[in-house]
């Protein structure tokens, strides 16, 4: 019996995300390094405004009503100074920051999130070249995957000291795996696996034989 089409789908896809996750993952193991990143950027855009010698209501001009919008629905909210003139520095400083408790939370997923990615190339790798506990694997990867996102989105909602922009942009992340996941289960648990199955039958037919 010949390997069902949507099995080498799901397999070079997994085989995709589990590449691509263990690639992000490893990249989030930095995220200690964040505050001197965020420390960086905004010493050197107090530079650039101060070399460019742009007045503040010259600046206020160049941010129209749409930049302002964009920058209240980006960030928590536009920093203004005692002249209610628009700080960008430290408009954009808001709009990076990021709390010690979200950075902690980040570093801990990050090391959950790359044994997942494991599991997610293992079972690429199972459903391109074996016929033995392929589903089984698959399923239980997806369902960890799974619980790992909703506990993540448990936990950052708790965060009040991350910018929004930051917030929007890791729940989206997560909105983005649970799709997957949920994708993913539903397409094998749906589809027809007598491939599989068959594979089963006939290991039990030769134990029983022999």
């Amino acid at each position: 019996m010949e390997r069902p089409g949507w099995s080498t789908f799901v397999g070079i896809l997994m085989l995709l995300i589990g590449g691509c996750g263990a690639l992000d993952n490893i990249g989030d193991m930095e995220v200690d390094n964040y505050r001197e990143i965020q420390n960086q950027i905004s010493i050197e855009l107090e530079e650039d405004l101060k070399q460019d010698s742009i007045s503040t209501e010259e600046l206020n001009e160049k941010i129209d009503s749409t930049d302002q919008k964009f920058l209240e629905f980006m960030g928590d909210s536009i920093v203004r100074d005692s002249n209610q003139n628009i700080d960008l520095a430290k408009t954009v400083e808001s709009m990076m920051a990021m709390s010690d408790y979200r950075i902690k939370w980040v570093m801990t997923f990050a090391y959950i999130g790359l044994f997942i990615s494991l599991l997610y190339f293992i079972s690429g790798v199972m459903f391109l070249s074996s016929k033995k506990w392929v589903i089984q694997t698959a399923l239980l990867t997806l369902s960890l995957s799974l619980i790992v996102e909703i506990f993540q989105f448990i936990i950052f909602r708790a965060d009040s000291g991350t910018s929004t922009m930051i917030s929007k942009f890791a729940n989206l992340e997560i909105y983005l795996g649970m799709f997957i996941d949920m994708a993913l289960l539903i397409v094998i648990m749906v589809l027809d696996k007598s491939y599989y199955n068959d594979a089963y039958y006939k290991e039990d037919y030769y134990d029983v034989t022999d």
